[in-house]
């Protein structure tokens, strides 16, 4: 493989994360059930919407060409969004304080928690993907200035 054509896959991923936090989104922000709120789901609101700003960098920069500052936003803002989303919304802590908080509430709660967790699985496997599509371009990275002679060595 090439670092352009690596490249290009890795866009490729970090759009199928775009997408699938574009979904999460609407779960939060949309789809919540009306009424009184909870404290819990305003939270992962925030937490969701905050990170569009790591889903964005990453989007625009696999949109430039490929370069040292391109990877590095690309996996800067995907690291950022793991610790999200393995911190805020998939940890034990985030888990069970989101069950606390619909235990006993109406099923639509109980339906908008079981459908959150639902995208928050969804985002983490793209973003596995596109983690593992970024190992690939930082590879291709090395071994491209290994060959021009730059002083990396293996």
């Amino acid at each position: 493989m090439t670092l352009h054509t690596e490249f290009s896959r890795l866009g490729k991923e970090v759009n199928q994360v775009a997408a699938c936090w574009r979904a999460l989104e609407i779960s939060v922000a949309e789809d919540r059930p009306t009424g009184v709120g909870l404290a819990a789901a305003d939270h992962l609101a925030e937490v969701v919407l905050d990170g569009t700003g790591e889903v964005e960098a990453a989007t625009r920069a696999t949109q430039s060409p490929v370069s040292a500052e391109s990877l590095h936003t690309t996996a800067s803002s995907l690291l950022e969004l793991r610790r999200r989303v393995d911190g805020h919304c998939r940890s034990h802590h985030a888990v069970s304080g989101l069950l606390r908080a619909v235990h006993g509430r109406e099923q639509e709660w109980r339906g908008w928690a079981k459908s959150f967790h639902s995208g928050v699985d969804q985002c983490a496997a793209a973003l596995s993907s596109a983690e593992d599509a970024m190992v690939r371009c930082w590879r291709e990275a090395v071994e491209l200035a290994e060959f021009k002679g730059c002083g990396a060595t293996r």
